[in-house]
């Protein structure tokens, strides 16, 4: 088995070789059936690809131990649930299941019709298949995913029991996804700049990839969080590890570039932004798997000894230097910008907002190179603690929630202050109303800070959305409801952009809440005892041991009052895994939408006389509307990625 699938990728990795030069040639004498021939051969390697993933999927179901991979990450008690979830627990794998997604979405960009991008698409998908390529040498030269394994163990090495987790299942997906679908958007948008072809109508053709994209890697982002905070014990959900960080950052560009490309259809402004934005996420897309294998240490999670750094490396380096000069060279081919008359407009407050999401990032990777390059220099070793993000990072990520609110309120071109004052007094003034109450009452200086900083821009969103349904209704007599769902339907990225706006807001609002209101109580306790953590009391009822083949379980029983009322019954586990040779806990959380009980048992003998148990507990705010936010987005981005069947694009313009 492990044969058919080493040819399938040689034949994929010769087929996009060719495809690289078929698609050049149709490019630069326009012979349609070099172009043809290139499309076909994107669909050929979708074709070599799905079969050599189906064999290790298969070697990987029937535990087909001779393939080395297989032996490292699955063993005869591996559920079905997660042999699919190991092929990408390794080194290799994980770059060979990303090339397996960049393979689906080249042969669905290929099929899609691109008449009207005839001179774009032959570099584009010459550009993707140099990307293919370049996976499929990661895996098939570099390291070979189906190496043979000369002794491999009888039973397999197992898969890490963390990554055991219905987490692994959805987060990995979902950020190689993003980073696939990414990938098309950064391919055609070399092409626009090969091709010179420098108007507005090439937005058209990724957009929607982009949006695709965009919400894939927040959800993916958010999916990570919500594994990092119910699987590992600790409560947290974000450590700002450079792990964590490689994945954030690209969404940010992203974030970005979606309003670079918005204003840049709408207005014919931030031209310049909008292709660098496209190159910067990419190349911080490339910074993903370098920080993930090793390029710069995470102490969390990442792969270690990996033999793919120092080309990932390369590919980051090759790529900033031939996209950069291209955009440098092509620079001169731009249509002149429709600048705003002022900053106090919205096409100023998007500049603004570009500028902030840049240097978030620059201020994130400073703090992952910063010890690596102390390190280099052969000073002593230095860590950037997690404080350093927290303080430098959270004031930005507040502002860019708070100047939401004034994005909303800007009209074009140029706003009158008049009217900015107007409609601030209908926002900003409740917003700092409710900040001022909560700072009274004395719940806590960091919730009045939330009233401000997510009120005023749910206040201008709510404005915004009020007056259009109304004067819908005015004008057409439509009932408010029949008017509210017209209004969004009449300009989908607009308010499928509000609708993503307020789950930021939310997410906004569960970090503010259990960043600085989370209680924390542990306790080494015998059954029988109690400990208090805020409002709940909870009780170590008892202690259950089991064993099954892959590991020994020792199960908690903690009833939660609060008051006289028992309100929860929760069983934290501790269990000791025979193929890891280690314990790791099994935490429980009971959610309501004022807080989270956080669980998590610590420690204990497994001795059936000894039931000392150690005990985590943690009162966590408004956790539950972070991941209600992430509803909000995957909304905002569905409304926004609608496709609006009355509207046809442009016939495409040639540059200059």
């Amino acid at each position: 088995m492990a044969d058919i699938g080493h040819v399938a990728l040689i034949l994929s990795f010769i087929a996009a070789i060719y495809i690289v030069f078929a698609s050049a040639i149709a490019a630069t004498t326009g012979l349609r059936s070099f172009a043809d021939s290139a499309r076909n051969g994107i669909l050929v390697i979708a074709v070599l690809y799905t079969l050599a993933l189906v064999t290790l999927a298969y070697a990987f179901i029937t535990k087909d131990f001779g393939i080395k991979v297989v032996a490292e990450h699955a063993s005869e008690d591996l559920s079905g649930l997660y042999s699919f979830s190991a092929i990408y627990a390794s080194k290799a794998g994980s770059v060979f299941f990303w090339g397996w997604l960049l393979t689906l979405f080249a042969a669905l960009f290929a099929l899609q019709k691109h008449g009207i991008y005839k001179r774009i698409m032959p570099w584009a998908v010459s550009i993707m298949a140099i990307i293919l390529a370049f996976f499929i040498a990661l895996v098939m030269l570099v390291s070979n995913i189906f190496e043979e394994y000369s002794g491999p163990p009888p039973n397999g090495v197992g898969m890490n029991p963390l990554l055991q987790n219905f987490g692994m299942i959805i987060h990995p997906p979902l950020q190689y996804i993003g980073f696939a679908a990414f990938t098309v958007v950064f391919a055609f948008v070399m092409g626009v700049l090969i091709a010179r072809s420098m108007g507005t109508e090439w937005i058209t053709a990724i957009r929607r990839w982009t949006l695709f994209a965009w919400c894939t890697l927040g959800i993916g982002n958010l999916i990570g969080m919500w594994w990092s905070y119910n699987e590992l014990g600790w409560g947290g959900y974000w450590a700002w590890d450079p792990v964590e960080n490689a994945g954030l950052m690209p969404w940010l560009l992203a974030t970005a570039f979606l309003h670079s490309i918005a204003l840049r259809r709408k207005r014919n402004y931030l031209h310049t932004w909008s292709f660098a934005l496209a190159i910067a996420t990419f190349i911080f897309i490339l910074l993903s798997p370098f920080v993930t294998h090793g390029g710069i240490p995470s102490p969390l999670h990442g792969f270690y000894a990996s033999s793919y750094v120092s080309y990932i490396l390369a590919a980051i380096l090759i790529t900033l230097a031939g996209s950069v000069g291209l955009l440098c060279i092509r620079c001169g081919y731009f249509e002149k910008e429709d600048k705003p008359l002022s900053l106090i407009s919205r096409e100023g407050a998007f500049l603004i907002a570009n500028i902030i999401f840049v240097v978030l990032v620059l201020v994130i990777i400073a703090g992952m190179i910063y010890p690596q390059l102390v390190e280099w220099l052969g000073a002593s070793s230095v860590a950037v603690e997690s404080s350093y993000y927290n303080w430098a990072c959270g004031p930005i990520m507040l502002f860019i929630v708070f100047f939401m609110g004034f994005c909303t309120l800007l009209g074009w071109r140029k706003s009158s202050w008049n009217l900015v004052g107007r409609n601030l007094l209908y926002t900003l003034v409740p917003a700092a109303v409710a900040a001022i109450a909560i700072l009274i009452s004395g719940i806590g200086n960091w919730y009045s800070v939330a009233a401000l900083v997510c009120g005023f821009p749910v206040f201008a969103i709510i404005m915004e959305l009020t007056q259009g349904t109304a004067s819908r209704h005015r004008a057409r007599s439509e009932n408010y409801l029949r008017a509210f769902i017209a209004l969004i339907a009449s300009n989908r990225p607009r308010y499928g952009g509000f609708v993503a706006h307020i789950g930021i807001i939310l997410i906004t609002l569960g970090i503010i809440g259990s960043s600085f209101y989370d209680i924390e109580v542990s306790a080494a306790m015998d059954i029988g005892n109690s400990v208090r953590a805020g409002e709940y009391n909870l009780t170590y009822d008892a202690l259950t041991i089991e064993e099954t083949d892959s590991k020994r379980s020792a199960i908690g029983t903690v009833s939660v009052r609060k008051g006289e009322s028992v309100v929860a019954v929760m069983h934290p586990e501790y269990n000791y895994w025979f193929s890891a040779g280690d314990s790791f806990s099994e935490s429980v959380v009971r959610t309501t939408p004022k807080e989270d009980v956080f669980v998590s048992l610590l420690w204990t003998s497994y001795d059936p006389e000894d039931k000392t148990a150690l005990f985590r507990v943690l009162v966590n705010p408004l956790v539950v509307w972070m991941w209600i936010g992430g509803g909000f987005l995957l909304l905002g981005g569905l409304i926004s990625f609608w496709p609006d069947l009355k509207r046809k694009p442009k016939p495409e313009v040639g540059g200059k």
